[in-house]
């Protein structure tokens, strides 16, 4: 990865963190998870079974953290 492709990465999780809520803070975090299990499962594009059940564990915390942000959002009348 070149220095350029790290900065951009670093300014735009800077962005998407700054001024959000914390149930907003929570769901980014766990999305660059899922990414980074993503990345290091498909470094020899091939997943295991240890991979498997660590993706799975990820995308379900994503899950719960998005669904619980999208349940916490009160439309005024």
């Amino acid at each position: 990865m070149n220095i350029m492709a790290i900065m951009n990465m670093a300014m735009l999780y800077f962005k998407l963190n700054s001024g959000q809520s914390a149930q907003a803070q929570v769901v980014f975090q766990e999305g660059i998870d899922v990414i980074t299990t993503v990345a290091e499962a498909m470094k020899d594009n091939k997943i295991t079974m240890a991979e498997k059940k660590a993706l799975t564990k990820e995308l379900r915390e994503f899950s719960k953290a998005a669904i619980k942000l999208l349940d916490d959002i009160q439309i005024p009348k």
